[in-house]
């Protein structure tokens, strides 16, 4: 089921399909909520006990992985639609800009695009609803216990309206022998971004 959600980052977007919001505020709380996820989708039998314990450590790795980086969302998919499971992730976190102390013209002359082309040069410049973006795609594989899966990687940095930091958003999935498509799917997700707090100056973190 495809809605709206807000997550804790000041942001609202639109997510296809299921998804979890995993917090990440406690380790502790987050492993009582992998557990809680993980039982009721996996269900209770005795038999599936390494099953569970296996799913619960892959999303609290995940978490520590996200939480390491200063990251304030983690949502994970679990299906596109109905019966159809889709293991993806999406990591969210603020970050400063590059220096440009050694750049020819200081950051307040450039226009938003203008400035990511030059502190992201390898990336491709998109336009989003919430403005410009720098968007990269690499491949990989994603190793779980007894496989190993082509993955697709697609990163977003977003210049923030409500502070002067950067909204990087991560994607990570499955690439499904189309990896052009994954990313598109990711894509229109960053897309439907709004930002929900107020302008925030360096210095302020109130409201």
């Amino acid at each position: 089921m495809t809605g709206q959600v807000t997550t804790p980052g000041h942001l609202r977007m639109v997510l296809p399909g299921e998804w979890a919001h995993v917090p990440l505020a406690d380790p502790e709380v987050t492993r009582a909520f992998a557990q809680r996820l993980v039982k009721a989708r996996v269900g209770r039998d005795d038999r599936l006990a390494s099953v569970r314990r296996d799913a619960v450590t892959q999303l609290c790795e995940t978490a520590d992985k996200a939480r390491a980086t200063g990251a304030h969302t983690l949502a994970v998919a679990l299906e596109l639609v109905p019966g159809v499971p889709f293991s993806a992730s999406m990591v969210g976190r603020d970050a400063k800009w590059p220096s440009d102390l050694e750049a020819e013209k200081p950051a307040e002359e450039l226009e938003p695009a203008e400035r990511l082309a030059r502190d992201f040069p390898a990336a491709e410049i998109v336009e989003l609803r919430s403005g410009p973006a720098a968007k990269t795609v690499e491949s990989g594989v994603l190793r779980g216990k007894e496989q190993e899966i082509r993955s697709v990687s697609v990163a977003f940095r977003i210049p923030r309206p409500d502070s002067d930091e950067l909204l990087t958003l991560r994607f990570t999935g499955p690439d499904m022998g189309r990896p052009e498509l994954i990313a598109q799917l990711f894509e229109a997700v960053a897309d439907s971004v709004e930002f929900t707090r107020r302008r925030v100056l360096s210095g302020d973190r109130t409201g």
